[in-house]
């Protein structure tokens, strides 16, 4: 029994435990890559423009009467022959009120509607459903769709990329795009902001409200065969005056290289230094706020 107690006592004594903690690995930050293309690049400029119609028809009552239709807001597009207003005459609405005399054929008469003379846009509405109008009065004005156009200003500088001929882009509030050529110089110049105002039409057809607020997009300088990154892999300090990337050394390591920009197009990026090679991986997501040297893992080896 002895004997066995002190065998118990030994094994006990034996069993040691470590309390030094295990060491854990820092960790790492799931990022997305990208490689340099090479590839043509021009600059774009965008400037700001308004729509306006030059011309335009005014529709005018040809009777004196009661409207019983009329369009119902500005801004209504319109086909060319489309009934836009009905009119009706004071004795045709004294028949109609009588029982005998609605049946017979003077109730037939005093009714007239006016159509579109073309195809467009209502810039204006005169008068509406319900109101007495006198014979001459107007109705409303239809801009013609066929003669829309872009009043652009541009910055004197811009002079040589801005030129009668040249082809742009028209970008709508929702962002929709539609080609479009400057076709005219307007001869005006505001003296406050030094700008140029151009005539730019689009190049398909388009019904847009009067005054609509919208931007010309310029193509200005070019790099042929240039060195490009998308914007999202580029980074700055807060001043904007120095630039860098995130590259990976291996598949868990990103460092810190300075780079040197040239021209910007849309989402692209020129980098004109260092030379990059097409197998250099660069972050392009999670990114933002690494260290010179960081612990990263690519995404796509994650999956």
């Amino acid at each position: 029994m002895f004997f066995t107690s002190l065998l118990l006592i030994s094994a006990c004594g034996n069993g040691q435990t470590s309390d030094t903690p295990e060491e854990t690995p820092p960790p790492k930050t799931l990022v997305d890559t990208t490689a340099v293309t090479v590839q043509d690049i021009r600059q774009e400029e965008r400037f700001p423009a308004t729509t306006f119609y030059p011309e335009n028809n005014k529709l005018a009552a040809p009777i004196a009467g009661y409207l019983l239709r009329s369009p119902k807001e500005v801004g209504e597009k319109v086909v060319n022959g489309q009934t836009l207003f009905t009119l009706e005459t004071r004795e045709h609405r004294a028949i109609n009120s009588d029982a005998e005399l609605r049946k017979s054929d003077l109730a037939k008469m005093g009714v007239v509607s006016v159509h579109a003379p073309a195809g467009g846009v209502i810039l204006s509405l005169d008068q509406r459903q319900g109101e007495f109008v006198a014979e001459g009065a107007t109705l409303c004005t239809i801009a013609l769709s066929d003669k829309i156009g872009f009043r652009l200003s541009v910055p004197y500088e811009f002079n040589q990329f801005v030129k009668i001929g040249t082809n742009c882009t028209i970008e709508l509030p929702d962002k929709t795009r539609i080609p479009g050529r400057i076709t005219e110089n307007l001869n005006t110049a505001t003296i406050t902001s030094q700008t140029q105002t151009f005539l730019v039409k689009p190049l398909k057809p388009v019904a847009l409200p009067e005054g609509l607020n919208v931007s010309i997009i310029v193509q200005t300088e070019g790099s042929a065969k240039a060195t490009v990154l998308p914007k999202s892999a580029i980074l700055s300090n807060e001043t904007m005056d120095e630039f860098w990337v995130m590259k990976l050394l291996d598949d868990s390591t990103a460092v810190k290289v300075p780079v040197t920009l040239g021209l910007t197009a849309g989402e692209t990026v020129q980098v004109k230094s260092p030379v990059f090679s097409a197998e250099d991986r660069i972050l392009t997501e999670g990114n933002y706020g690494l260290e010179d040297t960081a612990l990263v893992k690519i995404k796509s080896r994650e999956q």
